[in-house]
């Protein structure tokens, strides 16, 4: 329920002048911000940077891990040139490449594995968790969240120039009325 900024009066709903003081009721608007990236470009970020980060996983030398870096790397690209301006664009970018980048290599390493006729304890035998890939693993969104703040701030703030709003100056005009004071504009 509104109050009247000037006696404290609860205001009935739609109410433009105060029905216990006459004050002139201040309307309040609160504007949306509209997502500075439509939600098919979101789509196509996360799919490139899922790509770009395959392929710097996929280049890089056998028996490195990279862990979260392509990723990260990735997001932080594909965030930039994208223009994601709102910090809930990039996070939505960042944690969509990390969870179509992790898709991508578990169906490339999986399929090859099955293709190959490989059962998946033989392929891991011998390999023991190590703290870091439990500790890497467990940063992950972290560093998705991280990721997402660096490509925004990269990106230059831009002005957008709006239209200046012309006010209407409404002056309140009091009459004295036998009945009692009358507002009127």
């Amino acid at each position: 329920m509104a109050y009247c900024s000037n006696c404290g009066f609860p205001l009935p709903n739609g109410a433009q002048f105060c029905p216990n003081c006459g004050a002139r009721v201040k309307e309040k608007h609160i504007a949306e911000r509209p997502s500075s990236v439509s939600l098919e470009k979101m789509l196509q970020a996360s799919i490139l940077g899922a790509f770009i980060s395959v392929m710097i996983s996929s280049l890089s030398p056998s028996g490195i891990q990279l862990y979260f870096i392509p990723s990260f790397v990735s997001s932080v690209i594909v965030i930039f040139l994208f223009r994601a301006r709102r910090i809930e664009d990039a996070v939505t970018i960042a944690l969509a490449v990390y969870l179509f980048a992790d898709a991508i290599l578990g169906g490339i390493i999986f399929g090859s594995l099955y293709v190959e006729n490989i059962p998946l304890s033989e392929a891991y035998r011998g390999y023991m968790l190590s703290f870091l890939d439990v500790a890497t693993y467990v940063f992950k969104p972290v560093s998705a969240l991280i990721a997402a703040y660096i490509g925004n701030k990269l990106i230059p703030s831009i002005e957008v120039k709006t239209e200046k709003e012309t006010q209407v100056d409404y002056s309140l005009k009091e009459e004295k009325e036998p009945g009692g004071i009358i507002y009127s504009t």
